[in-house]
C-alpha cells in the first residue's frame, strides 16, 4: 500500500550553499504536538515553581504587628517578594502557623522578612509609668493625633488604662529598651507641663466656687416666719401692758372723738 501523504521538496539556493527542507503534513504535524507538548510542560513546571509552600511559626501575639496597620506591613512583604501570605483563622489548630507561597527563592525572601519582624520584637520591652489621670486626654489630643504623633517619633506602643480600670494612673509604654527610655521621658515632661495648667485651672474654679460654710447656710430652709418683732420696747420692761392694736382709745381712727383721756405708755394723745 502506497503513503498518500503530499510530500514536497523545497531546494534552498544560496551563493555558497544549497539544501533541502522536507515540509510533508505528517513532518509538520509532529513537529507542532512536539512543540505543543513542551509548551504545556513549561507551563506546568511553572505553576509547581510558584506553588511553592512553606511555614513560619510566630508567637500569634505578634500578628498584628507583622500585619500593621490596615494591612499595610503585610501587603508590602507580598508585593516585593510576589508571594501569598496566608494567617490563620480563627478556628485552626494551629495559630502559631503563617503560611507563604510562591517561587521557592520569593517565599524564602519573605520568610526572613517576617522574622525580621520578629526578632526585633521579641527584643522590645514593657515598662508601666504612672501618669496623672488628669492629663491623659491632652497628652492622646483630639482623635488620638497627639499620641499617634509621639509613637511615631519614638517608635513605641503607649497603651493608657480602660475607664474603671484598678489604677486610672498607669500607663503601659512598649518598645526597644532605649527607644521607650526616650518616650517615659517625653511623656513625664508633658505631665509636668499640664499639670501646672491643671492646678491652675482648679485653683480658679475654687476660687469662683462658694465656700462650704456659705453654700450650707444659703442651702439651709428656714421655718416659717415669725413676723416683725418689737424688743425692749416701755411694756417689756416693766408693769406696763403692750397697746392693744384692736382698741379705738389707743389707737384712735382720724376723727373719732375720744372717751376716755387716760394715758398711755405712748405718751399724751395728739389730735
Amino acid at each position: 500500500m502506497e503513503d498518500d501523504t503530499p510530500t514536497s521538496k523545497i531546494r534552498h539556493s544560496h551563493p555558497s550553499q544549497a539544501w533541502e527542507t522536507d515540509t510533508s503534513a505528517d513532518t509538520l504535524s509532529r513537529k507542532s504536538i512536539e512543540y505543543h507538548d513542551d509548551s504545556l510542560s513549561e507551563g506546568i513546571d511553572a505553576q509547581a515553581l510558584r506553588s511553592f509552600k512553606l511555614t513560619i511559626t510566630v508567637d500569634p501575639k505578634y500578628h498584628p504587628k507583622i500585619i500593621g496597620r490596615k494591612g499595610a506591613i503585610i501587603t508590602q512583604i507580598r508585593n516585593e517578594h510576589e508571594v501569598n501570605i496566608q494567617f490563620p483563622e480563627k478556628n485552626d489548630e494551629n495559630q502559631d502557623q503563617i503560611t507563604i507561597t510562591g517561587y521557592e527563592q520569593n517565599a524564602v525572601a519573605a520568610r526572613d522578612a517576617i522574622q525580621a519582624i520578629v526578632d526585633e520584637l521579641e527584643e522590645m520591652i514593657s515598662e508601666d509609668i504612672t501618669l496623672d489621670s488628669r492629663v491623659h486626654a491632652r497628652i492622646i489630643g483630639a482623635r488620638g493625633k497627639g499620641i499617634r504623633k509621639i509613637m511615631d517619633e519614638f517608635k513605641v506602643d503607649v497603651r493608657f488604662p480602660q475607664s474603671g480600670a484598678a489604677d486610672p494612673s498607669l500607663v503601659t509604654v512598649t518598645g526597644r529598651p532605649e527607644q521607650v527610655d526616650e518616650a517615659i521621658d517625653h511623656l513625664l515632661n508633658l505631665e509636668e507641663e499640664y499639670m501646672a495648667d491643671v492646678v491652675e485651672n482648679e485653683a480658679k474654679m475654687a476660687y469662683m466656687k462658694p465656700s462650704g460654710s456659705t453654700a450650707s447656710s444659703m442651702e439651709e430652709p428656714r421655718g416659717p416666719s415669725k413676723g416683725f418683732v418689737v424688743r425692749e420696747a416701755p411694756w417689756a420692761t416693766g408693769n406696763e401692758k403692750a397697746p392693744d392694736m384692736s382698741s379705738s382709745e389707743e389707737f384712735p381712727s382720724f376723727g373719732a372723738p375720744v372717751t376716755n383721756a387716760r394715758s398711755s405708755p405712748w405718751g399724751p394723745k395728739r389730735f
